[in-house]
Order: structure tokens, then sequence, then C-alpha cells
């Protein structure tokens, strides 16, 4: 599964050098104007939003071909920087999903970590109090696990999503719903699975590293946007892949 996420991910950002440069482009203006207070709300939905169209329409693609490369970089070819709104309702329902889908997350997070003792290991830390190895370990193990429970999960149910949605209704349960469908138990059955969400994990951390760089450097920060594309295209363009892959076998 990897390698035909990463080739999908290669095609994708080269096939429409237009389409590609304009979403580059814009994501680095916005990214700009976040730091105007009046305008940071808006600008930071509307980030995210041209992010997300831009790997939606990809998706789209790849499943309307049948995991076709050659029919997505046609479709890019052709539709260019109309592929931004060419489905609108899908890239708004996803994006949707995915808050409805974090707030859980934080609840999820909250519950686990208090019952783990959590804060028994951050209070007395606060209060100048000694550290706890063993609990700062244990604490540790937990909060990775959320974070690799929620960070794993979302572009599987986005692949989902795009596969079994149309429109804003059908896109936004098929992504809530992916929580308790047929997807959650195939992942964790699937070797290839497992293995591919690895390999990825590992190259996205990568991106995530350069990012850390990127913020030390401060002339490097206009770099900073690209670097969210790359890492957030490849995370959701892999969990299509996947999808595609478990619900079509």
């Amino acid at each position: 599964m990897w390698r035909e996420a990463l080739l999908l991910w290669k095609l994708s950002l080269k096939a429409s050098p237009p389409l590609t440069g304009t979403v580059i482009a814009l994501l680095t203006l916005l990214n700009l104007l976040t730091f105007l207070p009046p305008f940071s709300m808006m600008v930071f939905l509307l980030n995210y939003y041209i992010l997300f169209s831009f790997v939606v329409f990809v998706s789209k693609k790849f499943l309307e071909g049948e995991g076709s490369l050659s029919y997505v970089e046609r479709s890019m070819r052709e539709n260019s920087t109309r592929a931004l709104f060419t489905y609108f309702y899908e890239t708004v329902a996803a994006l949707v999903g995915q808050l409805i889908l974090s707030v859980g997350a934080v609840i999820f997070a909250l519950v686990v970590l208090s019952v783990g003792g959590v804060w028994s290991v951050i209070l007395p830390l606060l209060e100048g109090g000694e550290l706890s190895w063993t609990g700062l370990l244990i604490s540790t193990l937990l909060a990775v696990f959320v974070y690799l429970s929620v960070v794993t999960s979302f572009p599987i149910f986005f692949g989902r999503a795009m596969l079994r949605g149309r429109g804003f209704n059908g896109t936004l349960k098929s992504f809530v719903t992916s929580l308790y469908a047929e997807i959650s138990w195939k992942t964790i059955l699937n070797w290839d699975y497992l293995r591919s969400s690895a390999v990825i994990s590992l190259i996205t951390f990568g991106f995530f590293l350069a990012h850390l760089l990127v913020v030390v450097i401060t002339p490097l920060l206009v770099f900073g946007p690209v670097l969210t594309f790359l890492t957030v295209h490849l995370l959701y363009t892999f969990g299509t892949v996947a999808a595609f892959k478990l619900l079509r076998s």
C-alpha cells in the first residue's frame, strides 16, 4: 500500500504544476495573513479548505479511476485550478467530520490520561515536587498511544468517506461512522496496512523534524506551509489508497 500511496502522492504533485503552484502560493499567503487578528479565524478555515480541497480532488479521481494513476494525472491536467471547487461539499464535510471526531478524541484523551494517573505526575511537578520516572514513562506511553490512535485513524476514515460518501451529508456520515465501521477492524487484521502505515508514519515524521528545523530557523518559516501541505497530503493519500485496497478487496 505504501508504494502505491507514494506514487499517487508524487504524481499528483507533478501532474498539474499550475494547480500545485496555486495551492502552495495560497497556503503561504494565508499563513502570513493569520497574524492579522481580525481575519485570523477566517484565514485559518480557508487555509484548511484549500489544503483539503486538493487532497479530496486527488482522492476522488483515484477512486473514480479505480486506482488508475493515468486517470488522476489526466483529470488534474484538465481541471487545473477548478479542482479546488470541484468537490466543495465533500471537502467541507471532511473538515466537519474531523472537527467532530477531534472533540471526541480530546475527551477520550482526557479520560485515558486521567485513568492512567498522568495528572498525579504533572501536578507535583507544577507544585515543585519530585519527578516520578515511572509515572513519567507511563504518562509518555499513554500520550503516544492516544496520539497514534488519532493520527493513524483520521486518514483511513477520510479514505472511507471519499469512497463511500457523496455530497455533504453522505461524506460526513461516512467519515463519522468509520469510528465503528468495518474499516476499523480490517486495519487491525491486515499486515500490509500495518506495515505500510509504519512506513508512511516514518516518512511524515521526517517532515515533522524538518518542520521543527524551520521553526527554529526563522528565515525558513516561509517553508512551513509547504511542509504541512506535503505531510497532510501524504497521510490522507495513504488513507485513500488503504481504504480502496481494504474495502474493494
